[in-house]
């Protein structure tokens, strides 16, 4: 687990829409912290490039020192709910948890799969990864940053669990650990009825259309011309 982030925040003393826009403009960003128990929640202003930087380097389990708040010492926190723009992607409001470092938490950690998988090299198979996070339980200055799974023994129509995760020490998983993280089968074969039924035979019997159409042309003509024909003999008789 990567140290803890010192973020310098101060409490909001503006409220609305119009404070908000300042804040942004100024660097900062709105947020709240939670409060242990019954006690009230802090609306903040806390620094916005920091608290992206560190989503986008560390991730969403990345353990902040708040300080500034007038309690003398930081108040430990991380991360639990992030808005951001929808179109240009900037952090709007931040929510933050307070933490206790010597209480166990849950968390869910991304999970990334290493190695190559001989089902793949040697048998042309196709790894296909299940699950992309895991729920765990820790001290949270034990939060894993990741897990990773390593599929070198991974074979042909073989499949690996999250039991195959190999855990930091004080790290437990709370997540199934029969549930199928990573699989290995093999290729998709196409039979001429998925052809045929994801309309390819018909485009073939549209590109013949036009033959068809030709066809209609000339037999068309033939029998304009017959018709022709028999109407100057009519005007000879």
């Amino acid at each position: 687990m990567a140290e803890n982030v010192s973020l310098q925040a101060r409490e909001r003393e503006g409220r609305g829409k119009n404070d908000a826009r300042r804040l942004r403009a100024s660097g900062m960003v709105p947020a709240v912290l939670y409060a242990h128990g019954d006690g009230e929640a802090k609306v903040l202003a806390v620094p916005a490039k920091i608290v992206d930087h560190t989503l986008q380097h560390l991730g969403d389990n990345a353990l902040y020192d708040l300080q500034g708040l007038g309690s003398g010492a930081a108040s430990t926190a991380r991360v639990v709910d992030v808005q951001r723009d929808p179109v240009k992607g900037h952090l709007i409001h931040v929510d933050f948890a307070p933490v206790i470092m010597t209480e166990r938490i849950e968390v869910t950690v991304p999970l990334h799969v290493v190695g190559e998988a001989p089902g793949v090299k040697e048998d042309e198979g196709v790894l296909q990864q299940v699950l992309y996070e895991v729920q765990v339980e820790s001290l949270p200055g034990d939060i894993p940053q990741e897990l990773t799974l390593d599929v070198s023994s991974l074979g042909m129509n073989e499949n690996l669990t999250l039991a195959d995760v190999q855990l930091p020490e004080g790290v437990t998983l709370v997540s199934d650990p029969e549930d199928v993280a990573v699989t290995v089968t093999a290729p998709t074969e196409v039979t001429e009825e998925e052809i045929e039924a994801a309309g390819i035979v018909e485009e073939e019997a549209e590109e013949e259309a036009p033959e068809g159409e030709e066809a209609e042309a000339a037999e068309g003509a033939e029998e304009a011309a017959a018709a022709e024909e028999e109407s100057e003999e009519q005007e000879g008789e």
